[in-house]
């Protein structure tokens, strides 16, 4: 294990540099310490970061002592790990062709960092980053691997249930306790075998709501029927009412804190665009909606992109989201995301002037308030910033 001397390291290191490691020397205390060589003057800045730990991710450490394929010693700075060179030559998955077509008349800026260099991958809950919302069976996967330690609620251990009555039962005269039920995630058992099958667990997962949904429905009298919300079958109405409600949706994250992340949702348009009512609505948190409504309306027209960000706080007004960080009054959502939300007025005088397309803009009413991961419901992600600002408006179209 690295000591926490590394991981200073590691932030010290611009995204394009080769690490070299020093020999070490040791402080008085008598612990080693790890220096880089050639130190720069400061840090990088957090876009370099952002840029940094993708790399990391996607294609390793390369360090100078790693051959060259052609044997000669330590690869060039500028040569890429293996890995992340085959990745960059497979073919780019176009998941939205309308949307990404959407893109370029948004912003070619946008769009060229879309198509040559976008990336996401899993990270903690961070501002400028996403959250995804998860299948219901996944998030009730994650209830019963956690319910072995006594954890993941009610719904854990009636899935805990479910599952010890399905485990095969070792024949007699099997050897080794690592056969037998109830063996742990480390020694190979039949339990950790199992757990660790994600398709088994979805398939016993999708049993337990189909069977818990169909007797909650044969216990209904006129439609109706009374559930104890503290009950298995109440948690699992819940969660699933939920489930339904947040269906695949993919929430942008403004702020996040020890209580949960706040948030947008990128992928619910509106089907309502351009009227008086929507505007006056999207403009109520400025505090001169009556003054800007009309200039709203003359330069976005029919090209004014709202979505339903979420189900708290749609009366309180808009938010504006867009990558232009030079509009008056346009606030940074974290160092370095180049994600931006405000700047209302100089956005529809851009527009206006012809400055900035209305494609460039997205406009959300309502909140996500609260995520977190920890239940299995959302998985948070870090991302480029052009996923999280093109448009999605043709998304139910492709679908």
């Amino acid at each position: 294990m690295w000591p926490s001397s590394a991981a200073l390291l590691l932030l010290s290191v611009p995204a394009c540099s080769t690490l070299r490691l020093l020999p070490t020397r040791t402080t008085r205390c008598g612990a080693p310490a790890l220096c880089a060589a050639d130190p720069p003057a400061s840090g990088p800045s957090p876009e370099e970061w952002r840029k940094f730990r993708q790399q990391l991710i996607s294609g390793g450490l390369k360090l100078t002592t790693e051959a060259t394929p052609d044997g000669e010693g330590a690869a060039p700075d500028d040569a890429t790990p293996s890995s992340a060179a085959a990745a960059s030559s497979a073919p780019r998955l176009v998941v939205a062709p309308g949307n990404e077509a959407l893109l370029k008349e948004q912003s070619e800026e946008l769009w060229r960092e879309y198509t040559e260099g976008s990336w996401a991958h899993e990270s903690p809950v961070e501002a400028g980053g996403m959250l995804l919302r998860m299948p219901l069976e996944a998030q009730l996967t994650q209830s019963l691997r956690s319910s072995g330690g006594g954890g993941g609620g009610v719904l854990g251990s009636a899935l805990r249930s479910r599952f010890e009555a399905e485990l095969p039962v070792p024949e007699e005269g099997d050897s080794g306790d690592a056969a037998a039920k109830g063996g742990s995630a480390g020694d190979g058992g039949e339990e950790a075998r199992f757990l660790a099958n994600t398709a088994y667990c979805y398939r016993l997962c999708e049993g337990f709501v189909a069977e818990t949904l169909q007797a909650l429905l044969a216990k209904a009298k006129g439609g109706k029927a009374t559930v104890d919300a503290a009950s298995a079958g109440g948690a699992l109405l819940q969660a699933y009412q939920e489930a339904g409600q947040e269906w695949q949706q993919v929430v942008l994250v403004l702020r996040s804190s020890a209580a949960g992340a706040d948030g947008v949702a990128l992928n619910r348009p509106l089907a309502a665009r351009g009227n008086r009512q929507l505007a006056e609505l999207l403009l109520r948190q400025t505090g001169a909606a009556e003054a800007l409504v009309g200039p709203l309306l003359a330069a976005f027209g029919d090209d004014l992109c709202a979505y339903l960000g979420g189900p708290s706080e749609q009366e309180s007004g808009g938010l504006l989201v867009h990558g232009d960080g030079s509009l008056e009054g346009a606030v940074e959502v974290s160092p370095g995301t180049r994600i931006f939300t405000g700047g209302e007025r100089a956005a529809i005088e851009a527009v206006a002037a012809g400055r900035a397309s209305p494609l460039a803009f997205r406009w959300f009413l309502g909140r996500h308030t609260g995520l977190t991961t920890g239940e299995g419901a959302w998985r948070a992600v870090a991302c480029a910033r052009p996923v999280a600002l093109k448009q999605c408006l043709r998304l139910l179209l492709n679908r």
